[in-house]
């Protein structure tokens, strides 16, 4: 069974929905959602170390650190900041986030990291 563990030294950021300029409608990550996700997916990069991205069901486990309380209001929701981590890393550790069939994502107080944990669960050698 395939296992790829990492942490990244980052302030995590949770999910902000993307932005559009209302003269073209393109739309964009908020400056904070897109530097979140290019840090962490290059750690995830390194963390690879060249591999392809697994292609079967996973199971995500993070660990989120940040100065505040989890039960403050400016930590973020547990499920928002699931889907931070997965999109950023969409393509690099995984072909695409549907392959997560169990998730956790664990909130705690320290200093701002994130720690990440995916499992294989029947990938083919």
């Amino acid at each position: 069974m395939s296992t790829i563990k990492f942490g990244a030294d980052i302030v995590p950021v949770t999910f902000k929905r993307p932005g559009s300029n209302k003269f073209s409608k393109n739309r964009y990550d908020p400056p904070d959602y897109a530097a979140f996700k290019r840090a962490l997916g290059y750690i995830a990069r390194r963390a690879m170390r060249g591999k392809n991205p697994l292609d079967c069901p996973l199971k995500l486990t993070a660990d989120v650190f940040n100065n505040l309380p989890p039960a403050s209001r400016n930590f973020g929701d547990w499920d928002n900041h699931a889907k931070a981590i997965c999109d950023a890393l969409n393509g690099i550790c995984f072909t695409d986030d549907r392959q997560i069939v169990d998730g956790r994502v664990r909130l705690h107080r320290g200093d701002p990291h994130v720690t990440i944990e995916l499992e294989a669960i029947t990938c083919q050698p």
